[in-house]
């Protein structure tokens, strides 16, 4: 199964005052111990070490997330073509989405992937055209799933 991560699960991952911080953490250390692959637009770096500098004022603490995203188990990051943003720009027309919030949502049509998100807009509007979840709600399906007879 392939996944897209959004910069926000990663960002809420590192810091505690988050509200989904525990769920987030969660997700990720889950998602590490299974052989996926996770296809992510380049773009999350900058907004991952954007939101912590900008919350924290620490360009350290910034850095020291994009470090761990780059070195993800089963990370591959995309490049946004001009193929993408085009496609990218479709959907924001198409579900009123936000430039960055419709880049992720191209990169998991394009893999046939899993959005993974907090932001209830990226939930609401993108359903349709790719499966999407929260941290939260993927833990709970793991959990439903494994107690499944095998």
């Amino acid at each position: 199964m392939n996944y897209t991560i959004d910069a926000n699960v990663f960002v809420a991952s590192a810091r505690a005052d988050e509200p989904e911080h525990l769920a987030s953490l969660d997700f990720l250390t889950t998602l590490q111990a299974l052989s996926v692959t996770v296809f992510c637009p380049s773009l999350v770096l900058a907004e991952s070490s954007a939101a912590i500098s900008r919350r924290t004022g620490d360009p350290v603490a910034a850095m020291a997330l994009v470090s761990l995203i780059k070195n993800f188990a089963g990370l591959k990051l995309e490049t946004v073509s001009a193929q993408m943003a085009e496609r990218a720009a479709q959907i924001a027309a198409d579900y009123r989405l936000l430039g960055a919030d419709s880049i992720y949502v191209a990169v998991a049509e394009g893999v046939a992937a899993t959005l993974v998100t907090l932001d209830n807009t990226i939930l609401q509007r993108a359903s349709n055209l790719v499966a999407v979840t929260t941290p939260a709600d993927w833990l709970l399906a793991q959990q439903a799933n494994s107690n499944l007879p095998s």
